[in-house]
């Protein structure tokens, strides 16, 4: 067993959503100077000629705007873990310069990651008309509700393009603050959760090599720093594709957090608008989202717009706990990273 962190953890990523009832600090108004700084770079990029994965900071040059995402790197890296920019004007711009903006702005918080198999950089969730929960279904492919759960990468954004009819309420939950809870009320957990699980491995699902080679911690510490990784649906996929049913103790420890994942007073729920960039450290914190319903006109259909992004600076993972890099290349060959 991995050693387990068994101290009280008080910093600023250790939080619950009931403290931001009357605080809106969380929520960063983009000014008239930072969105005419960002479209000063839309136009520089699209001048250069460039295709999307190569523009860099270079290509995306910003002055007023660059100072705002350097302590919105921060705060998310090394502060409470997360953030809302409100206030892009997205009906102003095509989804495609939307999307460049986003890209644009994340060159400045992180490298890009491959999100899947097809190894888009800029993700589009939206319904696919799949069914999450089915074995080898991911869940932006559908309208479903989405459990609290983790990315693999380091800082996870979503940019919200268009909302749909109703639904599609956006929630996170401090890790940080779940492992603390977990710690006072039933810490004979937590050994189960740093030993982890075993994990469906959702594109070869139905394939012989479906599940993870080891388990898959759900914590992991390493100095005085505690990282999660979680992912419910592909932990109970992988105990039925191995034919090993989850014990009861495991499964008591597992739907203990997802308690306390959905707990009101730990969680901060939101309702993005159109042009709202949410920026997680997903390290120390699980997103979730309501079950949506979309019209049947374009602009009823709810259109998210994501980022899976490396940090400039190396996260302090544990020995045991699996790197969240994406989708890699290995020289000419492409494969997943593991779980």
């Amino acid at each position: 067993m991995s050693s387990v962190w068994m101290h009280p953890i008080d910093t600023p990523n250790a939080w619950k959503g009931s403290q931001f009832e009357n605080d809106a600090s969380w929520i960063l108004q983009l000014t008239r100077e930072e969105i005419s700084d960002i479209e000063h770079a839309v136009d520089f990029a699209k001048a250069s000629g460039m295709k999307l994965e190569d523009i860099q900071q270079a290509q995306f040059p910003l002055t007023v705007m660059a100072k705002r995402l350097t302590s919105v790197y921060q705060e998310i890296r090394n502060g409470r873990g997360f953030v809302i920019l409100r206030g892009l004007p997205v009906d102003r711009y095509s989804a495609e310069d939307v999307g460049l903006i986003f890209w644009g702005i994340g060159r400045y918080l992180g490298a890009p990651l491959y999100q899947n198999q097809n190894y888009d950089l800029l993700g589009h969730v939206y319904d696919y008309g799949r069914k999450y929960g089915e074995i080898d279904v991911r869940g932006y492919e559908g309208k479903g509700h989405l459990p609290y759960h983790t990315d693999n990468c380091d800082l996870v954004g979503l940019l919200c393009l268009r909302k749909g009819l109703s639904g599609g309420i956006s929630s996170i939950v401090s890790s940080v603050t779940v492992h603390n809870e977990i710690l006072a009320t039933h810490p004979e957990f937590l050994g189960l959760l740093y030993n982890g699980f075993y994990y469906i491995r959702r594109e070869e699902a139905l394939t012989s090599k479906g599940v993870s080679e080891t388990p898959v911690p759900v914590f992991g510490h390493r100095d005085g720093v505690v990282s999660c990784r979680y992912i419910r649906n592909q932990i109970n996929a992988g105990a039925v594709k191995r034919g090993l049913p989850l014990t009861r103790i495991e499964l008591e420890a597992l739907d203990y957090f997802d308690e306390l994942t959905r707990r009101a007073d730990l969680r901060l729920d939101m309702d993005l608008q159109p042009g709202d960039m949410q920026l997680c450290n997903n390290y120390t914190t699980l997103h979730s989202r309501t079950e949506f319903t979309d019209g049947p006109e374009p602009h009823q259909k709810r259109h998210m717009i994501r980022l899976w992004l490396k940090y400039f600076e190396t996260w302090p993972i544990a020995e045991q706990f699996h790197k969240q890099m994406g989708y890699v290349h290995s020289g000419d060959k492409k494969k997943a990273v593991e779980a």
